[in-house]
C-alpha cells in the first residue's frame, strides 16, 4: 500500500511542478534564426604596421570574437570569416547594439607603448609634467601606504588624472592609488597633449597575453589585485630592460589608460597589480586585459539589424510538428508496451520539461541546430526505453515472475543504454570542442539532453515501474504487452 500511495504521489507532485512552471517556457531565449538580431561585419587589418593578416590570425580573431558575444550574455554566436581579411558577427536578441558594437571592437585595440624612437623633447617634457603633477590628501594618504611597502614611486597620467604606481622590480607588483587632478597638459608642447605622439611605438598587444591572461586574486587583507601573464616571458624581459627607467603606457581605444614607469626588468612574464581597487575595478580592469587579446584591428564595415529567418509562423509550425511527432510517439509506446509506456511517455514529458528548465536557468540560446538536437534527444531517450522494456519482454517469455524479469530486463539492458550514451557524449564533446557557433550549440544541446535522459528515462522510469510492480499494481504479462501462451510456449 505504501508503494501505491508513493507511486500516486509522486506522479502527482511532478505533475503539478510541471504544469505550474510551463508558463516559464516563454523566457526561452531564441536564436537569430528564429528571433533576429544584430549582424556586424568587419574589415581585419594588423595592430603592428608593415605585418600582414594570416588565415592564423584571422581565425584566432574569429574565436576571440566569440568569447566576447558569451561574455555580453549571449549564446550561440554565429561568426564566420569572409575572404582573407573579414569577420562576419551575428548575434540574437541584441537590445543595445551600441554597447555591442562598442564592447566587441574596443578589445581589438588593447596596446602597451612606449616612447623609444618617439620624439624626444615631447617624451621628456610629459614625464617632467607628470612627476610635478598636485598633491591632495587622498594622494598623501596613498603615498603613505605605498612608502609602507618600501617600494619606487612613479607616476602615470589616467584620463586626465594622475595616479601613484609603486612598482616593485623583483616582484612586479604594482600599487596605485588615486591623485589629484592635473590640467598642466596644456602648458607643454602641442605634441605633448597627444598620448600616441608621446608614445608611438608598440610594444605589445592584447595578444601578447596569455588566454584569460589576466585573474583577480586577493592579498591577506582581502582585498582584490589583479594578476597578469604573458605569453613570451623573454620578450617581456627584454622590453623591460630596453625600457627600464622609461614609461610603457597602456592604452585601449587609443586612449592612454595609465604610463607606469619600468624600474626594471620581469624576466618571468608575470605580474600582480595591487593597489586601492574595488571589486568592480578589478574585475574592469581584468575584462580590458582579457578582452584585449585580439590578433587584429578590427573596423566595423557595416552593421545591421537582421530579422528571424524563418519567422514566427514558421517556428510554430516547427513546435507543431514536433508536438504531432512526440504524440504519435507517446501512442506508439503505449499501444506496444501497455503500463510501461505509460510510464515511459510520463518520463519523455518529464525529460522535455527538466531540459527546457535548464534553457532557462541557463539562459542558453535555443536555435534551429538546438531544435534538432532536441529532437535528437527526445528519440534517444524512447530507445532506453524501448530497449529495457524489450529485455523486461524476453525475460517474461523465458518464463521468469514479473519482479525477476524486471530486475534481469533492467541489469542487461543498462550496459547496452549506457554505451550507446557514452558514445554519443564523445562525439558531441568532440564537436563542442573543435566547432563554433551553430555547430557547437548542436553538440551542447545533445549533451545536456542525453544526460537529462539518463536520469528520466533509466532511472526515474525503472523507480516508478518498480513501485507498481512490488506495489502488486502490475501483476500479469499482458500489461508487459506479453500473452500468456508465448510465456507457456517456451
Amino acid at each position: 500500500m505504501k508503494r501505491i500511495i508513493s507511486f500516486v504521489v509522486v506522479m502527482l507532485v511532478v505533475a503539478g511542478v510541471i504544469g505550474a512552471t510551463t508558463p516559464l517556457f516563454k523566457d526561452v531565449r531564441l536564436g537569430l534564426d528564429l528571433k533576429g538580431g544584430f549582424e556586424i561585419l568587419y574589415q581585419a587589418t594588423p595592430t603592428t604596421q608593415g605585418e600582414q593578416v594570416t588565415r592564423e590570425s584571422l581565425l584566432q580573431t574569429a574565436k576571440s570574437l566569440e568569447q566576447r558575444a558569451n561574455a555580453l550574455g549571449t549564446s550561440e554566436p554565429e561568426i564566420t570569416t569572409e575572404g582573407t581579411d573579414r569577420i562576419r558577427l551575428k548575434i540574437a536578441g541584441v537590445t543595445d547594439e551600441a554597447t555591442v558594437r562598442q564592447t566587441m571592437k574596443e578589445p581589438a585595440e588593447l596596446t602597451f607603448r612606449s616612447a623609444d624612437g618617439c620624439t624626444t623633447d615631447s617624451s621628456a617634457k610629459k614625464d617632467e609634467a607628470t612627476s610635478k603633477s598636485a598633491t591632495d590628501t587622498k594622494k598623501s594618504d596613498a603615498s603613505s601606504k605605498s612608502n609602507s611597502k618600501d617600494s619606487n614611486e612613479v607616476s602615470t597620467q589616467s584620463a586626465g588624472a594622475t595616479q601613484e604606481i609603486n612598482v616593485d622590480p623583483t616582484t612586479g607588483e604594482a600599487t596605485t592609488a588615486p591623485g589629484d587632478t592635473y590640467n598642466g597638459a596644456a602648458e607643454q608642447d602641442p605634441s605633448a597633449q597627444d598620448p600616441l605622439k608621446v608614445y608611438c611605438k608598440v610594444e605589445l598587444t592584447g595578444n601578447d597575453f596569455t588566454e584569460n591572461g589576466a585573474s583577480i586574486s586577493y592579498t591577506q587583507l582581502n582585498e582584490p589585485q589583479i594578476a597578469i601573464k604573458l605569453k613570451d616571458a623573454s620578450k617581456f624581459a627584454e622590453i623591460t630592460k630596453r625600457l627600464t627607467g622609461q614609461n610603457l603606457a597602456i592604452f585601449l581605444n587609443d586612449q592612454l589608460l595609465s604610463a607606469p614607469r619600468v624600474q626594471g626588468e620581469l624576466s618571468d612574464g608575470t605580474a600582480v597589480i595591487t593597489g586601492t581597487y574595488t571589486q568592480e575595478e578589478a574585475q574592469q580592469l581584468k575584462d580590458q586585459i582579457n578582452l584585449g587579446a585580439l590578433p587584429l584591428k578590427l573596423t566595423e564595415v557595416y552593421s545591421q539589424s537582421v530579422g528571424a529567418t524563418l519567422g514566427q509562423q514558421s517556428l510554430k509550425d516547427t513546435l507543431l510538428a514536433g508536438v504531432i511527432g512526440s504524440i504519435l510517439i507517446l501512442l506508439f509506446m503505449a499501444l506496444v508496451y501497455r503500463v510501461p509506456g505509460l510510464i515511459a511517455g510520463f518520463c519523455i514529458i518529464v525529460h522535455t520539461w527538466l531540459l527546457v528548465m535548464i534553457f532557462i536557468a541557463g539562459d542558453f540560446t535555443l536555435t534551429l541546430p538546438g531544435i534538432a538536437a532536441f529532437i535528437l534527444g527526445v528519440g534517444m531517450g524512447v530507445d532506453a526505453n524501448i530497449i529495457t522494456y524489450e529485455r523486461i519482454k524476453d525475460e517474461l517469455r523465458s518464463g521468469k515472475s514479473l519482479l525477476s524479469a524486471f530486475k534481469a530486463g533492467g541489469r542487461n539492458s543498462f550496459g547496452t543504454i549506457m554505451d550507446a550514451n557514452i558514445t554519443t557524449i564523445i562525439a558531441g564533446a568532440v564537436m563542442f570542442a573543435l566547432g563554433t557557433g551553430a555547430v557547437k550549440g548542436f553538440a551542447l544541446v545533445l549533451i545536456l539532453n542525453i544526460l537529462v535522459s539518463i536520469l528520466t528515462n533509466v532511472f526515474f522510469s525503472r523507480f516508478l515501474l518498480s513501485l507498481l510492480l512490488k506495489g502488486k499494481i502490475i501483476t500479469k504479462a499482458k500489461s508487459f504487452g506479453v500473452k500468456e501462451s508465448e510465456r507457456s510456449a517456451l
